[in-house]
Formats: C-alpha cells, structure tokens, sequence
C-alpha cells in the first residue's frame, strides 16, 4: 500500500528533515510506476547510447540522464508526485521550481561520489546554516544497499557551518538503505554522495528530482530543453513547477506577461503586479 500523507503525516517528516537533514517516506511509490519508471530509463540507456560520463561527480561506472521529461511521458508522474511534492512545498513554498531530474544507475565497480550539498553553489554566498535553497527527493528504483551504492550521507550536516571538506573522518558517515519504491528527500545543505557499488553484478538504479525556491535558477534548463510541443501536454502544475508562471506575481515576466502565456496563451495569461496586487485585494485570498 501507498502511504497517505496526512497532516501528521506531513509534520513528522517536516521535523525529521528539520532535525537530521533528512526523511524517508516507505511505499512512497506505487509498484507499478516504480516498474514502468525502471523499464523506460533501461530502455532509454540503450536507445541513447548512455556510457559513463568519467568525472568525479558523474562517475566511471555510472549510467546518467538528464531532461527526463523530454524523453518519455512515463516520467511527468514525479514532480507532482502526492507523497512527495506537499513536503517540497512546505520547505519551500507552492512557489517552488523543479531544478532538474536525473537518473543515476550506480553500476558495479564505481568509486564513492565526492561528498557534496546539493545547495553548493548558493552556499558559497550564504551564511550556513540557512533555510534550503534546493530540496532533492531520491527515488529508489532498485533496493539501495551498502554494497549497491546507497548514498552516503551525515545525519544533522545540514545545520554545520561550513560546506563539505575532505576531513570526514570525525563525521557519522552512514549508507542509504532502502527499497524499491521508497523516496528520500532531504536538505539541499546535506553532506552525501553517492556510494561505492562493490557488488559483481548489483545496479542501484535511482532518479533525482530536485527542487528549488522560485527565485533561484534551475540546475536544468527546461526552457530550452523540452520542446514546446511535449510541454503543451504536461498538466498546469507540472508546468508552474518548470517556471511558466511568474514567481510572486513578479519575477520571470516577459514584457509583463508570464512565459506560460507567451508560449500558451490564455491556458497562462497572466500580467506582472497587476495580477498579484489583484490577488492580495481578493476577500478570498488566504
């Protein structure tokens, strides 16, 4: 079965993401799209001609893909996700942005990933600790275990007052473990990595679907990336998560008009400040 996420449900996450930096949610995916999502990239990873990218972040022996939502319809299901998104939405706002996907299938042999915080490059020019500019939900496609590549990462590292170093040795360093169907979704500010698969034969397939504040620029360029016919068939929300409507009622505007209205007319007509200010006026607005 499904978790519900009820209220309770919802505030218990939130104050174990506010505690460790982290949260898993059991049976957060259904089987049956956890497998059409396992057979799609294996297919994709063939069709494409996917091989290791060989950086350190990538890795040697790791199968990566980017722009998920441009190459096959099974994957919009992710960022609206109803087990995932409410908790997206109460770390940053109903505002937020999806930053990018991308599978990660950990083949046998691959080396620990650098440990890094999703959030890096804006932790460069913030105070840390600070409120998260990304939250990142792993999907677990396969089982994560120690020996597959679970990510590695440091409960509570979230709330430490420097970016990750290479002295991690004094730190609690602990290995994902979760199966098929589970989601982890955790700080951007979290120290992890991903693991070393010292399996013979064991992939660890997942997929990273990462979000950000409406005011932050996209790791992935949606804009660019997905054309403009496969977007006309996303739903209203998935497209205000890829930035078609304007954060705040101001920013993203297009000579005043939002870029959903600019590429789809009145489906997003909507007009800089005076829609807003019209909103805030409303009895009905909360």
């Amino acid at each position: 079965m499904t978790a519900v996420l009820d209220e309770t449900t919802l505030a218990q996450h939130l104050a174990r993401i506010d505690d460790q930096g982290f949260t898993v949610i059991e049976d957060a995916v259904e089987p049956e799209l956890v497998a059409a999502l396992r057979d799609t990239i294996r297919r994709l990873q063939v069709e494409l001609g996917i091989e290791p990218l060989g950086t350190a972040a990538e890795g040697h022996s790791t199968l990566r893909m980017y722009n998920l939502l441009a190459k096959d319809p099974v994957f919009q299901a992710m960022p609206v996700h109803p087990q995932v998104l409410p908790i997206v939405e109460a770390l940053l706002d109903p505002g937020c942005l999806l930053s990018g996907m991308t599978a990660i299938d950990i083949g046998p042999g691959e080396d620990a990933q650098p440990m890094h915080g999703d959030d890096i490059v804006m932790s460069r020019h913030l105070i840390r600790p600070h409120a998260p500019m990304m939250v990142t939900s792993m999907w677990a496609l396969t089982d994560f275990t120690a020996e597959s590549g679970g990510t590695r990462y440091i409960p509570g590292s979230h709330r430490l007052p420097v970016i990750p170093r290479n002295e991690l040795g004094r730190h609690d360093v602990r290995a994902l473990e979760m199966p098929a169907g589970a989601v982890m979704i955790f700080h951007g500010s979290l120290w992890h990595g991903g693991g070393p698969n010292t399996s013979s034969d064991d992939w660890r397939l997942g997929v990273n679907v990462q979000f950000c504040p409406g005011f932050v620029r996209q790791q992935q360029n949606h804009y660019l990336a997905i054309p403009t016919d496969v977007a006309a068939t996303f739903s209203d929300r998935l497209l205000e998560l890829l930035g078609y409507r304007l954060y705040k009622g101001a920013m993203g505007h297009i000579d005043g008009r939002s870029p959903g209205e600019v590429v789809f007319g009145e489906r997003f007509a909507e007009t800089a400040y005076r829609d807003a200010e019209a909103r805030r006026a409303s009895p009905l607005d909360p």
